[in-house]
């Protein structure tokens, strides 16, 4: 069995490794174990927890699920992003940076586009799990792909999800896991590159 350290940003990032990417990479001899940050504030907090994780030689390998809408703003180079870069040149940008500044062989930097929520737009019908009308989510994949939503703080994908259902922000850990096993983790991967890459990633590096 290889086990894989995931610095996670809050509770529900948690429970979607415990619950969905778990019981994928059981079955590969693979062990994901989260380790939850409780919100992220400061880019030296992240850096100390992976330092730390990293000093077990148990684990085959340590990896980060920390949003990239939010991301400290004290970011190794995060200010020196040229905004002509579309949003996947950015996050690979920010995660080669990431991965030169921890500076392990043993570490696999993620940032999720643009939050855990994209990837409930891989499937926006799961959204009449808390809604009867789901129609502004339909309008949304039509002109975007679920990593590219975020035009501002107002319409990232987890805004976007409480304009229509009030009741999801304070329901996150409980409701987006519900939405999230109702897609699947087969159907997140077909719609979610950058996601994709980092499973797939995970499953180069511990077979």
């Amino acid at each position: 069995m290889n086990y894989v350290y995931v610095l996670v940003e809050g509770e529900t990032e948690e429970k979607f490794v415990k619950e969905i990417l778990n019981p994928y990479f059981e079955v590969k001899d693979i062990f994901l174990h989260p380790v939850n940050l409780y919100g992220v504030s400061k880019y030296s907090i992240i850096k100390n927890q992976l330092q730390s994780l990293l000093k077990n030689k148990s684990f085959s390998l340590v990896t980060t699920m920390i949003d990239l809408y939010g991301c400290p703003t004290d970011m190794p180079k995060k200010s020196e992003i040229n905004q002509n870069l579309n949003y996947f040149q950015k996050v690979t940008f920010l995660e080669n940076i990431f991965k030169e500044d921890i500076n392990d062989e043993k570490f696999l930097p993620y940032l999720q586009l643009h939050e855990f929520e994209a990837l409930l737009f891989s499937d926006v019908s799961c959204f009449s799990l808390l809604s009867n009308n789901i129609s502004e989510f339909v309008n949304i994949v039509q002109t975007k792909e679920p990593e590219e939503i975020n035009d501002s703080p107002n319409t990232a994908p987890s805004k976007r999800i409480i304009q229509q259902i009030p009741q999801y922000e304070f329901t996150k850990p409980t409701s987006g896991i519900i939405l999230a096993k109702k897609i699947g983790l087969e159907k997140m991967r077909e719609k979610c590159s950058h996601f994709n890459n980092w499973i797939e990633s995970i499953e180069n590096i511990c077979t």
